[in-house]
């Protein structure tokens, strides 16, 4: 990578956490019209695809026929909470001491950054080849669901492939081939009202919410006893499980490795949001609990419901809010057997395949049946945080990784 490749990204990151694509609202279009200019400039057309409005997708493609790769990143990002908590402002993309800060540098406008470059790099090669179609897609919304970006693009048939990398932040030491789902319900009690001095006449709901909640915990701890995973992905939860522990001590917290594999390879429970009664003096007639479960691969959000909605009959009411379904690409596939020899070629290390416990817009691709691996730059604990930043040499390394899996996939030697 030559020192104005170098020096490009580098700039090119810092510049997209300038703009502010702060979700809620998400609108995209500043950032969105940069994009387009910055390929233009480039000699690349490309399209505004709009489900939303103010939110356009980019898309640009070159070469023709297959195989067809999509490099994928979103361009939104999460509020930057306090202000006064950041060293520096979260829209400077201020580069310090080789790290690059800001709202969205690690999630995930340093991977936009080095899919851009990628493409712009490699896509003449591919154009004059004429060796398969390589596709950019900079997205919307994926901090609120991606629904009027890739899920919308990819069920109208303008993001299929034969393999999509998405840059979400694996660090360029590892890459990720799968996520858990995400089962999300209500479980609403009913009593009846009294006067607070003579509960006896009334039926206190919220009491009835607590029974519930502890009924609960104890139907999903035996529902997980019945799980039984993938073969195939034991190994990648044993990663995960690796990989998250590390963290864990980084913080001071005293837990195990078997305390993260059951967090990655059974379905968690987390008592969300509870609401109920309307007055200290009145026995409340209605109480409610939002309930954030993610479940692992092999498992069905719909069997977790109906497993609560059996167990909990007459205790309370099971109401779904959101579900999605747990995804994999096999560690099999060409597309994670690239990346995985990539960082080896690369960087000379042994990259290991994780099951992450979030979701991302891969799932879309692989619900379309795209083979999917999240492959880019920065750590998933920077993700959200304060004082977020990337380094800059992690850039560099997914970069370089990026460059040789996008040669290989297309059979470009050199």
């Amino acid at each position: 990578m030559s020192q104005d490749l170098r020096s490009g990204l580098v700039e090119l990151t810092s510049r997209l956490i300038q703009f502010p694509s702060v979700n809620p609202p998400g609108y995209t279009v500043n950032i969105a019209s940069f994009i387009r200019d910055w390929l233009g400039n480039l000699g690349f057309s490309s399209e505004f695809r709009e489900y939303a409005k103010d939110k356009p997708n980019v898309i640009a493609k070159v070469g023709r026929g297959r195989p067809v790769l999509i490099l994928n990143g979103h361009m939104d990002v999460v509020p930057p909470g306090d202000e006064s908590r950041w060293a520096y402002s979260p829209f400077s993309g201020k580069v310090v001491e080789g790290r690059i800060y800001g709202r969205g540098a690690t999630d995930m406008k340093g991977g936009l950054a080095v899919i851009m470059m990628v493409f712009t790099e490699l896509a003449p090669i591919i154009e004059k080849r004429g060796s398969g179609t390589l596709i950019l897609s900079a997205t919307a919304d994926e901090e609120t669901g991606g629904h009027p970006g890739v899920e919308a693009l990819v069920r109208d048939g303008v993001l299929i492939g034969d393999a999509a990398i998405v840059a979400e932040p694996s660090g360029s030491h590892r890459y990720y081939i799968g996520e858990k789902g995400l089962c999300q319900v209500k479980l609403v009690t009913r009593g009846r009202p009294a006067h607070g001095s003579l509960p006896i006449l009334g039926d206190n709901a919220i009491m009835r919410l607590v029974r519930a909640i502890g009924k609960a915990e104890e139907l999903i701890n035996e529902f997980n006893r019945g799980i039984k995973l993938p073969s195939e992905l034991m190994d990648a939860i044993r990663n995960s499980a690796e990989v998250y522990l590390e963290a864990a001590r980084a913080s001071g917290l005293n837990l195990t490795l078997s305390d993260f594999e059951r967090v990655v390879g059974t379905v968690s429970f987390n008592p969300g949001v509870v609401r109920g009664g309307s007055k200290i003096n009145m026995v409340p007639d209605y109480a409610e609990l939002e309930l954030d479960m993610r479940v692992p691969p092999g498992v069905s959000p719909s069997q977790v419901i109906n497993y609560l909605r059996s167990g909990l009959s007459g205790a309370a009411d099971v109401e779904v809010l959101d579900t999605s379904e747990p995804n994999y690409t096999s560690p099999n596939e060409s597309i994670a057997r690239l990346v995985h020899e990539g960082i080896e070629r690369v960087l000379g290390t042994t990259p290991k395949p994780i099951i992450v416990t979030g979701a991302t817009d891969g799932r879309y691709f692989r619900a379309r049946g795209i083979p999917t691996v999240v492959y880019g730059p920065g750590e998933l604990a920077m993700a959200h945080a304060y004082n977020e930043y990337v380094t800059v040499d992690d850039l560099f390394r997914t970069h370089d990784v990026m460059v040789y899996v996008v040669r290989r996939f297309f059979g470009i030697e050199g």
